[in-house]
């Protein structure tokens, strides 16, 4: 339960409850107290309108080649899924709160600037406007209900995700600068992540964009050199951005650009990270 009280009659309806948030997200909130409606693919609009709350998490994974098919199905997952949700809360009188998840994809990559959700610099490239094509929907509920956007960062995590695939070369003595290493990472912790939910379901002055991220972004090449440290690795080599872009095409950016994000609307809601820097 962390630091919320027990929360009992609140049905909370989940998109993308079987991914790596969502089966994390539903274990906290089960813990809490909620009860938990899986939204499966083709939702029935009348059954999720018997939720109280709905977090749309739905979004087929960026980290992959983005062939011109694939970019569809990234849209298809997150427009279609997210356009259902409002469908479903525009037909029903009980649903009070939508939690819809974005990306810090939307702000441009490596310009040096922080990025609050009131003061920022939006990106033209192909996430950046898919993310602001997925708000668009997710605010078309504005009408019958409150609205988050949750804008996360890079989510991480002891026991898998981005972290887990970051350590395993270094446990073989080799860590991996990705090509610069200026790029700066806006991340959270999977805990303060599950945590900061919590926070905007129960803090009713919360709506709109809110960045999910720590108050201190890290730089590629720092977050490398405290893997090796920890893992004690023998070697830390840069791998160039050519090699990934050969590689990843044109979703290399995720991991070769970077944006500073800050979590300013979480902090004046008085959430307190329990590990706003990073360390493993």
């Amino acid at each position: 339960m962390g630091d919320f009280k027990l929360v009992t009659g609140v049905l909370v309806g989940i998109t993308g409850s079987s991914g790596f948030i969502g089966t994390n997200l539903v274990r906290h909130l089960k813990d809490c107290g909620y009860t938990i409606m899986p939204l499966k693919r083709g939702f029935s609009l009348e059954l999720a309108g018997k939720c109280d709350i709905i977090i749309n998490l739905s979004g087929a994974s960026i980290n992959r080649r983005w062939s011109n098919n694939y970019k569809e199905i990234l849209k298809r997952s997150r427009i279609e899924t997210t356009r259902r949700v409002v469908d479903a809360i525009k037909m029903s009188k009980k649903v009070k709160l939508l939690i819809s998840v974005s990306a810090v994809g939307i702000y441009q990559y490596d310009n040096g600037f922080t990025n609050t959700e009131i003061d920022a610099v939006y990106g033209e490239d192909f996430l950046a406007n898919l993310c602001k094509e997925w708000e668009k929907e997710a605010f078309n509920a504005q009408s019958c209900a409150r609205v988050v956007v949750a804008r996360l960062g890079l989510v991480i995590s002891e026991s898998g995700g981005a972290l887990a695939k970051m350590r395993l070369p270094a446990k073989f003595g080799i860590a991996a600068t990705l090509g610069r290493g200026t790029q700066m990472i806006s991340w959270i912790m999977i805990e303060d992540l599950l945590r900061a939910f919590s926070h905007i379901i129960s803090n009713e002055s919360l709506s709109g964009v809110v960045n999910m991220t720590t108050p201190y972004p890290i730089s590629n090449r720092e977050m490398t050199e405290i893997i090796a440290k920890k893992e004690r690795s023998l070697f830390n080599i840069r791998v160039p951005e050519s090699i990934l872009r050969l590689l990843m095409g044109e979703a290399s950016i995720v991991i070769t650009k970077g944006q500073k994000v800050i979590p300013q609307k979480l902090e004046k809601a008085g959430f307190i990270f329990n590990q706003p820097t990073f360390s493993i």
